[in-house]
């Protein structure tokens, strides 16, 4: 925790038990974000009729899906709000150690804390006030997808580059 206090680029000083932590971490991380897009595709489906009949319900060329109800969306909420924000925090801190510019880590930072609260309020949207939500969910999904890449793979980089 000692390190997270830190100011600037530390990362690369960190001792070898440090590195090998913090890599493992990433790795259950990108685990994490693998796992979260193929439940995604498979679950909901990539498509915006996908994404609206998940939610709504309806029929589809395959299958036939139920409207989410309240206590379901409330339950998967609660879960992911938790999970999301303490792994978004773990790489945040991982992030700010490592040399980029501000604007940069501010950028790819502020894109991933608003694509997963977007994440999170795109179901909601989408079943109670317009399928056309669907639209920021799948915005969602890809602002996770191209922030979540470099907020794991740029620590572990700098994590076990040698000068």
């Amino acid at each position: 925790m000692k390190n997270f206090t830190r100011r600037g680029n530390w990362l690369d000083s960190a001792s070898d038990e440090i590195r090998v932590i913090y890599s493992l971490f990433l790795v259950f991380a990108l685990i994490g974000h693998l796992t979260f897009v193929l439940i995604a595709v498979q679950r909901v489906g990539p498509g915006f009729t996908h994404i609206v009949q998940h939610y709504r319900g309806g029929e589809g060329s395959e299958s036939m899906a139920f409207p989410k109800e309240y206590i379901e969306l409330l339950e998967v909420t609660h879960f992911h709000a938790y999970i999301e924000g303490i792994v978004l925090l773990v790489l945040a801190h991982l992030f700010v150690a490592i040399p980029l510019s501000q604007s940069l880590k501010w950028g790819i930072i502020g894109l991933a804390f608003g694509s997963t609260f977007l994440d999170l309020l795109s179901p909601w949207m989408i079943r109670y006030l317009t399928p056309y939500a669907a639209f920021g969910q799948i915005g969602a999904w890809i602002g996770m997808i191209l922030s979540y890449l470099p907020l794991t793979l740029s620590p572990i980089y700098a994590l076990w580059k040698r000068p």
